[in-house]
């Protein structure tokens, strides 16, 4: 989650609360427990309290602080089903995805903090995109 100088247009990032770098390169993810998500019908719920991140300040920063983040989302289907097919069956190519998608709405809570002492909070009422489903790719797409 990127935290930017208000009024700024996204040019002045004050916190980027993020999963750290894996020694494999890969950035911006967290897992969460498999419990975090539940699905009722035609929306899908995300509960998660105090997960373990960092705040490197900036993106690619070069000092981190711990920190952690909860969110109570709720995401609510807005569309039919969009089925994605697989391009190639590499399992390297990015093509070689299949899946089950929904635009959704979303709403709910978010909040972070970090060791140094800074707090923040929101609420998601309304998004430019959202969406939720299910897919499988690589040495799983079968």
């Amino acid at each position: 989650m990127d935290l930017f100088e208000p009024g700024s247009g996204f040019q002045n990032q004050l916190h980027d609360f993020n999963g750290s770098v894996a020694p494999s390169g890969l950035f911006w993810t967290v897992r969460i427990p498999d419990s975090a998500l539940t699905r009722h019908g035609q929306s899908v719920t995300m509960h998660i309290e105090d997960i373990e991140i960092v705040d490197s300040f900036v993106f690619g920063g070069s000092s981190e602080v711990p920190a952690t983040v909860s969110f109570d989302l709720t995401w609510t289907a807005a569309s039919g089903v969009r089925h994605l097919r697989p391009g190639s069956s590499d399992p390297t190519d990015p093509t070689n995805l299949a899946g089950e998608f929904r635009t959704a709405d979303v709403a709910g809570t978010f909040s972070g903090s970090n060791s140094d002492g800074f707090t923040f909070s929101g609420a998601a009422d309304q998004s430019l995109f959202s969406e939720f489903g299910t897919e499988r790719n690589g040495s799983f797409l079968n």
